[in-house]
């Protein structure tokens, strides 16, 4: 069905301008940016309609309609090619002009003032932020910023504003410091929006990327298909001909049949290795279409419990609010703001365990290092030592069978902690609570068990909900149900798999089989033309190779990725290969020496090699002498050589020796 002239109308406003769109990105914000213009037209006209009935004519009955004719003005912004000030417009035209008339309407109309005329166009302002992250991308940060800190400036402003220009909120039945207290509940609405919407269009602009990836892919690999398809093709037709010619000389062509032959079983050949080509390919495609989907899931379960959990507490604020009585405060009101704060702090709960999700997605969380399994168990036990010691907890631990396992140790430990400290919630309370913790090595793998001898889980009923977010199967103790979700998502996070069994109080058993990392010396963090950063977990270093002449931009973003590698994985050896480094400028190395070495010595840093170059000018050895000044503050050891191997035998001789388990209590049960 063909569309109507109503429809080819509007579909040409909105598409104004798009010719001069230089991309995707850019076409669909120029499209957004009309419609977005016609859309608060209407709602300008729908508000004037209403706000005529309620109040009949005065001036903000008149600029209503206006601010919606000024926001039309995106379209001949855009049609005038002038595309990125048309989105600037639009972002901050509802901002600024309501701030201004809602200064403006109680400095001309004073005494007409309500408690109301204070919220109103503040929740205008506050629904007009959303706009910039609609229209711009994340790769338009000069625009998307500017647009969203003057926003966020307008709308924290909104008080102080009113103030200079006279006309503050006049304290009537409700207090000014209630009323302030609006600005609170404004600010953690607007950064609570901001965060989930920067969130999604993260994950929706890498999943477009992947998608514009995949069609490159596909069709590349079409047009190499189309090729070899016309290859076989002309091959073909070349056999047909020679068919047709042996045909009539039989008799005398024998030999010539038989090279013909020949030729068949090739072309048969190549075929079958055509196909097993395409069926690899397809292979491939499949893969990526199932990780592409494994993704889009997650996306959709992540908009799910944002718009579901978060939808709950913002309109218990706004209700709320709506029960204050505006002519007399009693002693109940109190009471509502304590459901303000209660309401307000169920909000910063769910924004924190969403955060935690997206924490384990970090790609720096992918290198694996060396893991003393009884160092993991004593420090969840020292941070639960109070709970066990309370309930009077017992531990029979064996770890003889593996002691050591290479992994990501901020996920073993979260993993480990949860599974102990969800052992002692659900402790039976009919005998001692035991809980058993064993591992083993097996050829390709690593096997953690963690088993108590408490309530249990009723798995007939529960099953397909235990690795669930936010579902509990005991209601008679506190808890959010994030701990058996977040174990299964780290889990395979790592690669693994997480297995349950349990009976109902006698027993929870959970297993764990994590998979065993390639290439435990050679971990790269960073591989650039300028640099090369790799971790070595046998030896649990890091070390940098220059590759220079490097920049001031290169040389300070190598340093601030090693940091927040030692950050997270308190690495004590940092190994520097300085022969190709080439000039570092002095405010590098002071950058360096102030800001990277303290923050890595409070973070584990305890000894820094280096290999020099064999010829040494004066910069160098500057360089070098200033590095090993201020590393003595800290207390690092600094060591330097002339080759890599004299450094890799002197590491192996420092950690000769040594051992995880020093001075450690290894009896099988711990209370």
């Amino acid at each position: 069905m063909e569309n109507g002239p109503l429809t080819k109308f509007f579909h040409s406003i909105i598409h104004c301008g798009t010719i001069y769109s230089k991309s995707s990105a850019e076409k669909r914000g120029i499209i957004l940016s009309n419609a977005i213009g016609l859309v608060l037209l209407a709602i300008s006209l729908f508000l004037f309609s209403m706000y005529y009935l309620w109040y009949g004519w005065n001036l903000i009955t008149f600029a209503i309609p206006a601010a919606g004719m000024l926001c039309l003005l995106v379209i001949p912004l855009n049609l005038k090619g002038f595309n990125d000030s048309a989105r600037i417009w639009i972002s901050l035209i509802i901002p600024i002009f309501g701030t201004f008339l809602s200064v403006y309407a109680k400095t001309i109309y004073p005494e007409f003032q309500q408690a109301l005329d204070y919220f109103t166009f503040r929740f205008i302002i506050l629904s007009s932020c959303v706009i910039p992250w609609v229209l711009f991308s994340l790769n338009e940060k000069k625009f998307l910023v500017t647009c969203s800190l003057i926003g966020l400036l307008l709308l924290m402003a909104y008080d102080p504003l009113h103030n200079a220009f006279g006309v503050p909120y006049h304290q009537g039945n409700l207090k000014a410091t209630n009323y302030y207290f609006a600005n609170v509940v404004i600010f953690v609405v607007y950064w609570a929006l901001m965060a989930h919407i920067i969130f999604l269009k993260r994950l929706s602009e890498n999943t477009e990327g992947k998608n514009i990836e995949l069609i490159k892919q596909l069709n590349t690999a079409n047009e190499t298909l189309l090729l070899k398809n016309a290859e076989i093709q002309l091959k073909n037709a070349e056999i047909l001909e020679q068919s047709h010619v042996l045909q009539t000389n039989q008799d005398r062509l024998w030999d010539a049949n038989q090279i013909i032959e020949g030729q068949r079983r090739l072309l048969l050949q190549k075929n079958q290795s055509l196909q097993s080509e395409l069926i690899e390919a397809n292979k491939v495609l499949t893969e990526t279409n199932t990780e592409l989907i494994k993704h889009n899931n997650e996306l959709r379960q992540f908009s799910f419990s944002v718009s579901h959990n978060l939808r709950g507490p913002v309109a218990s604020l706004l209700g709320l609010l709506a029960l204050i009585d505006p002519k007399s405060i009693v002693a109940e009101n109190v009471e509502i703001f304590k459901h303000i704060q209660s309401s307000t702090e169920q909000l910063d709960y769910i924004i924190k365990d969403l955060i935690k999700i997206i924490d384990i997605r970090q790609d720096i969380f992918q290198i694996r290092q060396k893991i003393s399994l009884y160092d993991e168990f004593k420090s969840i036990h020292d941070i639960l030592e109070h709970e066990i010691y309370s309930h009077h907890v017992a531990f029979r631990n064996d770890f003889s069978k593996c002691e050591v396992i290479y992994s990501v140790k901020p996920m073993i430990h979260s993993i480990l902690y949860n599974l102990i400290s969800n052992s002692i919630k659900y402790r039976s309370l009919d005998q001692p609570p035991v809980i058993e913790i064993s591992s083993e090595e097996l050829a390709d793998q690593f096997v953690l068990t963690v088993k108590d001898n408490g309530l249990g889980i009723d798995l007939n009923t529960h099953r397909d909900n235990v690795f669930k977010l936010y579902h509990r199967f005991h209601r008679h103790v506190e808890g959010r149900g994030l701990g058996l979700y977040l174990v299964k998502l780290q889990c395979e996070a790592l690669g693994g798999t997480v297995f349950v069994e349990s009976e109902l109080n006698k027993f929870t058993k959970f297993t764990l089989h994590l998979p065993k990392p390639d290439n435990l010396q050679m971990q790269l963090l960073l591989d650039e033309p300028y640099a090369k950063i790799v971790f070595d977990a046998t030896m649990n270093s890091t070390g940098v190779t220059w590759r220079g002449p490097v920049s001031s931009e290169q040389y300070r973003q190598v340093f601030s990725k090693a940091l927040e590698f030692l950050t997270a994985y308190n690495t004590p050896t940092w190994i520097s290969d300085l022969t190709d480094q080439g000039h570092v400028a002095k405010e590098d190395q002071l950058w360096m020496l102030t800001t990277i070495l303290p923050e890595a010595a409070k973070n584990g840093l305890k000894r820094i090699v280096l290999i020099q170059p064999l010829e040494r000018d004066l910069e160098v050895q500057e360089y070098l002498e200033s590095i090993e000044l201020n590393i003595n503050k800290f207390g690092i050891r600094y060591k330097s050589f002339r080759t890599v191997q004299e450094t890799v035998e002197w590491l192996r001789k420092e950690n000769q020796g040594t051992t995880l388990y020093q001075n450690h209590d290894r009896s099988v049960d711990r209370v």
